[in-house]
Parts: C-alpha cells; sequence; structure tokens
C-alpha cells in the first residue's frame, strides 16, 4: 500500500513546523468587539443554519464506507458559511468563502483514538486548490504574515519573489466574488481516505459540494452593505430551501493527483466526481446573534472530527489537526468557556 496512505505517514522536521505554526497562528489570533477570541481562520460567519446530510438511494458500493455506508440513511447537520481570514472585515473584500458541514450523532471508530466527539466535519472552499503545496510553504508565508502592520506586505514581496506560483493562486482566490454563499462551488482542496477502518480497502478522494443553482458575482461588491452575504442567505432561505450535490472524486494517478501537494488540482475529467450525498437546507429564518449562531460559533469545525473511514490524508491535514486544536483550545481559555458537549469539539 502508498506508505502516504498509512495513519502513522509524516515527514522529516514536519513536528518542528507544526509547533513554529502553532505559535505563529496563536498569535495571531484576532479578539472580537466584545471581548471573545476569533477563530485564527474564517472568523467571520456569514451564516449558520441547520440542515439535513441526505446519503444518495444509488451510492456506488466502493464508496459506501463511513456515513456513506446506508444509502439513504439521513444525518442531521449544522452548517457554517464563511470569509476566510481571521478577522472581521467587509464582505467586499477579497478572500474565499468557506463552507463547513458538521454531521451530528455519528458513531464509529475515530480517525484519532480515544477521540469522544461523535460528529463527522465535512470543510469546504470555494477554490479547488490550496495556494500552499504543503506545512513548509505555508509556514514561510505565515512567518512574514505574522509581522506587526507590514506582515502583509511582507508575505506578498516573499511570495512575488520566492513563490509566484502560489501568488498566482493567491490572486486567482482574490479575484473572484460571490453573490451568495448558497450559490458557489466549493472543494476539499485536501485529500481524504475513504475506505474501511483497517485501511485495506478504499482510496484516496476529495469533495466537493455542488449547489442546484451557481450565480455569478456582483459586479461591485464594494457598492454593497459589509455583510451582504449574509443578507443573501437571509434573503434565500426565508423563501425556500437550498439544496447542494456533495461529491466523491476518487484519486486517479497518483503522480497527476498527488495527495502530499495540494495545490494541484485533481483533473475532473480524467477523474469525474462522484455524487454520494445531498446537502438539503431547509428554508428558514437566520437571525444574527441567536441560539443557533451562538452555538455555531463556539463550536470547532476541524477535519479530524472524522471516523476513520473519513480520515484526513497527507501534511496539510496533519498541519491542521495540530493547528486547529490549539486554535480551539485557545478561545476556550481566552473566552473562559468549557463544553462537555463533544458536539461543541
Amino acid at each position: 500500500m502508498n506508505p502516504e496512505l498509512q495513519p502513522d505517514f509524516s515527514l522529516a522536521g514536519e513536528d518542528k513546523i507544526f509547533k513554529k505554526m502553532i505559535k505563529l497562528t496563536v498569535g495571531m489570533m484576532e479578539e472580537s468587539k466584545n471581548g471573545c477570541p476569533l477563530r485564527v481562520q474564517h472568523a467571520k460567519a456569514a451564516a449558520c443554519v441547520t440542515a439535513n446530510f441526505e446519503i444518495a438511494p444509488d451510492i456506488p458500493a466502493e464508496l459506501q464506507h463511513g456515513v456513506f455506508s446506508q444509502a439513504g440513511q439521513t444525518f442531521e447537520a449544522i452548517v457554517r458559511f464563511s470569509t476566510a481570514q481571521g478577522k472581521i472585515q467587509p464582505d467586499s473584500d477579497p478572500t474565499a468563502l468557506g463552507l463547513a458541514i458538521k454531521l451530528l450523532d455519528v458513531d464509529g471508530p475515530r480517525a484519532i483514538p480515544g477521540d469522544p466527539d461523535q460528529t463527522q466535519d465535512f470543510l469546504f472552499v470555494d477554490h479547488p486548490v490550496f495556494p500552499f503545496p504543503n506545512a513548509k510553504a505555508y509556514r514561510n508565508v505565515i512567518k512574514y504574515k505574522s509581522v506587526p502592520v507590514i506582515g502583509d506586505i511582507l508575505a506578498f514581496i516573499y511570495l512575488q519573489v520566492f513563490a509566484p506560483d502560489q501568488l498566482a493562486v493567491v490572486q486567482e482566490i482574490r479575484n473572484k466574488t460571490a453573490a451568495s454563499p448558497l450559490n458557489s462551488i466549493y472543494w476539499s482542496g485536501s485529500p481524504y481516505w475513504l475506505g474501511n477502518a483497517a485501511n485495506t480497502t478504499g482510496q484516496a478522494v476529495k469533495y466537493s459540494a455542488v449547489p442546484s443553482t451557481v450565480t455569478a458575482g456582483p459586479d461591485n461588491p464594494d457598492d454593497l452593505p459589509d455583510d451582504y452575504l449574509r443578507d443573501a442567505v437571509t434573503k434565500q432561505l426565508a423563501e425556500k430551501e437550498v439544496v447542494f450535490d456533495i461529491k466523491v472524486q476518487p484519486q486517479g494517478d497518483p503522480e497527476k493527483m498527488p495527495i502530499e501537494d495540494t495545490s494541484v488540482a485533481w483533473d475532473e475529467q480524467e477523474s469525474v466526481p462522484v455524487k454520494v450525498a445531498t446537502l438539503r437546507i431547509h428554508k428558514q429564518t437566520v437571525t444574527s446573534n441567536s441560539a443557533l449562531e451562538q452555538r455555531c460559533e463556539d463550536m470547532s469545525f476541524n477535519p479530524w472530527h472524522a471516523l476513520k473511514e473519513h480520515r484526513p490524508l497527507g501534511g496539510i491535514n496533519r498541519l491542521r489537526k495540530a493547528v486547529y486544536e490549539a486554535s480551539f483550545i485557545e478561545r476556550k481559555q481566552r473566552k473562559g468557556t468549557a463544553s462537555s458537549d463533544p458536539r461543541k469539539d
């Protein structure tokens, strides 16, 4: 078996990089106006909503693992739409959109042994690849970005001189505009195992979430309100439900579709994504500062909140395991709360 699919696979020097990234990213965490700590990424929620996650009745047998094991099964879910930066800024500021899906009451062996959590998280952004191929490349940028006042300028100069390919992806992402988070296509970017818990039957995959209606972004987003994305979600869900197709893209040629380089797109012509589920976001009232929204903001959305059948693969996901957990602990400590509800962890 490909050693990249083994649970204990790691690259030389990764632990040192992870420790540095934890220090850098936690040090960059900002606080909201009420003094509560913000997420280190995806700090601003466009909306938090309830949904159903319905497994396709005709899901192919080779993809029936984990939450996909029972065709036709339905899970309750909490869904958070967000913008990618670690600060609260106008929705017109160029950045990626995020979609985080948390399935509730999911039983089975966990990706992290001993994890008491009973959820399954799927995380997406509205671009098929990440700018940075691996943890080291990401660290190289964050160490400049973390410099007070001039960090963004230093990071841009570094990318321009030493990593123009990465800068090109960043600019592609920032050149996008969205009319609504409910009408954008999202991708997992990083790969995951989809197979049995013993890692003997299965394959590496990526995920995507495709809405029933895709719309172009506004021509002049600067002319719109600072929270226009929330306004769009609120208006749409007050009128009707919104549906996303959840798709799995199996890995084909491992050289063309690598696990350890998340800046490489997996060609959807060579490996066509297959629908495995429907995310059904019901017609509902979206209200700022609601109990649901507060619960959502107390949660951690983490790709490692997962069954073993869906465990994350690759260096970027190993980095997320370290940084996301450190970020969540820091948020809880600064806020002075700790939840015993595993669905908030």
